[in-house]
């Protein structure tokens, strides 16, 4: 019988070693503020081993659902065209339409060209 679950992680890698940190209430509301869906001691432990999360505005995460649909039929529009079911709309111009549009989506969460670049 094979073992069900993610494979263990290697001794190096296993997190062992607790650290406690006591927050007053307006503490607390400012890292919950911040954390958006992370837990409070992931979103801790994120932010001084590394640098806080940025947190994306549900209205950012719900436009770029929405443009994921969008760009999901722009593609079936190429497609068609590259069949030759469509003849009036040019293979360039959803190629450039479908470019905006992830750059758009990438821009919502806070994703830009100079960091997807590193």
């Amino acid at each position: 019988m094979s073992r069900r679950g993610p494979k263990p992680k290697p001794e190096s890698e296993k997190r062992k070693h607790p650290v406690t940190c006591r927050l007053t209430d307006i503490e607390a509301v400012k890292v919950d503020e911040r954390r958006g869906q992370m837990t409070r001691g992931e979103w801790i432990r994120t932010a001084a081993l590394k640098r806080p999360p940025k947190i994306i505005p549900t209205v950012n995460r719900d436009a770029w659902l929405a443009l994921s649909k969008l760009a999901g039929n722009l593609n079936q529009i190429a497609k068609a065209v590259n069949q030759g079911l469509v003849s009036d709309i040019g293979r360039d111009e959803i190629i450039s339409i479908r470019s905006q549009v992830e750059k758009l989506r990438l821009e919502l969460i806070g994703v830009t060209h100079e960091s997807t670049c590193k």
